[in-house]
């Protein structure tokens, strides 16, 4: 075996560690229990829910959701371009 052929199965197999690295669970459809919601605001802000607020909580967090497509090519006007004197 070459050097080269080594490094090319060194570099194939850590391509292929990186991908599945990469990659993210699948998003469960559902949201968080009205438990974990309760644990999550316990640790975050100390607050404890008192029952039935985690429904509320929920679909306050559902509402304030940004849920447009975003195009990945279109700049925000807030961007700082050098070269457009104003």
């Amino acid at each position: 075996m070459q050097r080269r052929d080594a490094l090319a199965s060194l570099m194939t197999s850590g391509a292929g560690l990186l991908l599945g690295a990469c990659s993210s669970p699948p998003a469960s459809s559902e949201g968080p229990s009205e438990a974990q919601i309760g644990v999550l605001l316990q640790q975050l802000t100390g607050y404890t829910l008192r029952p039935g607020e985690g429904a509320k909580v929920q679909a306050s967090l559902d509402g304030n959701r940004f849920t447009a497509a975003v195009d990945p090519t279109i700049q925000p006007q807030s961007d700082f371009d050098p070269d457009i004197d104003v």
